[in-house]
């Protein structure tokens, strides 16, 4: 998710510390005209003045940014939430469907059943058609229901890591504007200030971008989720399609059916 680390770095690179970082460097840039070397530079009271309040600004900004970062793993949650809806809704219309030709056809046996043991053999094929199916559906809901819980467990594995990733970001980069200001405040010349702070910064990215890439990515940490649904299922289908055949098989005998070769 690279959008974290251009939403943090937005905060602390654009608006506050790269202006004073190049005024800070305009000032033992050497010039060829000694009038214009003196309108470019900056003593360290000045340097030092531009980052006074920078740990308030910094601060706003990174918060702001913190906002959207929370808005955007909402959005992404809200976003897989919505897709395991459709599926559903998928899913009870197709069932909606079958259980009406289902029905029908049941039906349909009744009407070949014309003595009280025909009868009472197409009761039974019917309540083991329906058992069969109830337990099918159960464990295919199952198996979805795990899945789907591994889908979000996972989602928010990777959005906490990220969380905790981008917190650290901020921790790092306000200790290093107060210890800039405590440096400034202490007398230390602009160059070591300056220094000093970049290092701290250029760290504290550095860190972020490999928490970022370290962080566990949901799409391999779905495999064994994704083997064990599909087993749940086959599984299912199985022993559904071994109790329609047993049933039919035994439907047939009671009727005096034989089947096609």
């Amino acid at each position: 998710m690279k959008t974290l680390t251009r939403l943090l770095l937005a905060a602390t690179l654009t608006s506050v510390l790269l202006p004073g970082i190049a005024a800070a460097k305009d000032s033992a840039s050497p010039t060829r005209q000694g009038d214009a070397q003196a309108k470019v530079k900056i003593d360290g009271s000045q340097f030092c003045s531009r980052y006074a309040d920078a740990t308030t600004t910094v601060t706003t900004e990174t918060a702001d940014r913190f906002g959207k970062l929370s808005d955007n793993f909402a959005a992404r949650s809200q976003k897989v939430n919505d897709q395991f809806a459709d599926v559903a809704a998928k899913i009870a219309a197709n069932r909606a469907d079958v259980d009406a030709k289902l029905t029908a056809k049941l039906a349909e046996l009744d009407t070949k059943a014309t003595t009280e043991a025909q009868k009472a053999a197409v009761a039974e094929y019917k309540a083991s058609v329906l058992t069969a199916r109830a337990a099918r559906r159960a464990t295919v809901d199952a198996a979805d229901a795990a899945f789907k819980a591994a889908v979000a467990g996972s989602v928010t594995a990777r959005q906490n890591q990220l969380r905790a990733a981008a917190t650290a970001y901020k921790t790092a980069v306000a200790k290093a504007l107060a210890d800039a200001k405590a440096s400034c405040a202490a007398g230390a010349s602009a160059a070591t200030v300056r220094a000093s702070l970049k290092t701290a910064l250029d760290t504290a990215r550095a860190n972020l971008e490999t928490a970022r890439q370290a962080a566990d990515k949901v799409g391999p940490n779905l495999d064994a989720a994704k083997t064990a649904r599909k087993a749940a299922v086959d599984q299912a289908n199985t022993t559904f399609r071994a109790a329609i055949k047993a049933a039919l098989a035994k439907l047939r005998a009671a009727l005096g059916v034989t089947p096609a070769p």
